[in-house]
């Protein structure tokens, strides 16, 4: 029956537009923090990177490794910040898990590498950068990682979890569906869906069914009371 088929796209739409309204500013939010932040790594590392180029000096392998992580990392924060109705990004979650693993790769081997250096004047500097710079990326490099860890632990959950939200809402929708077409069955008989009223209102509610979507969250406290009647 129409009515029922326009319960369900309404009521379902309702529930869950302002949910993907608010996880998309989050995601846009989350993925801008880390571009920044691996823009920073690209600044801090890629310094020493160009200054070693322009030397004519062999490349250090840990720089070279920092600076290839942050890009990619930098990449992959503009691919996944697309949105979803075009990529789920949230089910390749184990790829932001991959880069926070390397992520704390980088950690690591830069905090051996200056965390230890004694905090005197013989060790301001390190093959030509200061090491106070270089302790703060150190942190940057953590937080990196930590950010990847979120983004990837949420990705998981939305992947697995959501099913079963989706689910109980669908269980819930029917039931609304069943208690909708008995109300209207107990009011105006088997006859009504056969009747041109009944037509007429069916292809009233598919018309109405197309445009509710874009204004459902609007009507959503008036959809509760509904099925709170039926």
């Amino acid at each position: 029956m129409a009515l029922k088929a326009f319960a369900t796209k309404y009521g379902k739409t309702a529930v869950t537009k302002p949910l993907y309204i608010y996880e998309t500013w989050l995601r846009l939010i989350g993925r801008g923090l880390q571009l920044i932040f691996a823009l920073i790594v690209v600044g801090l590392y890629g310094s020493r990177v160009n200054s070693d180029r322009s030397a004519g000096n062999p490349q250090a392998s840990q720089w070279v490794y920092a600076l290839f992580i942050a890009s990619l990392s930098a990449i992959t924060t503009v691919l996944f910040a697309i949105p979803q109705p075009f990529v789920k990004t949230a089910r390749l979650f184990a790829w932001d898990l991959v880069l926070f693993v390397l992520w704390i790769a980088v950690f690591g081997v830069f905090a051996v590498l200056f965390l230890r250096m004694p905090h005197d004047d013989q060790h301001k500097w390190y093959q030509g950068v200061r090491v106070s710079t270089m302790r703060v990326a150190v942190w940057i490099d953590l937080v990196n990682a930590l950010f990847w860890l979120l983004t990837g632990g949420y990705g998981c959950f939305r992947t697995f979890v959501s099913r079963k939200v989706d689910e109980k809402i669908d269980g819930k929708l029917e039931q609304i569906e069943s208690k909708v077409s008995s109300k209207v069955s107990d009011k105006f008989g088997d006859r009504f869906a056969e009747s041109n009223v009944g037509a007429k209102f069916g292809a009233a509610t598919n018309v109405a069914s197309k445009v509710m979507p874009h204004v459902a969250p609007k009507f959503a406290p008036k959809l509760n009371k509904f099925t709170e009647i039926v």
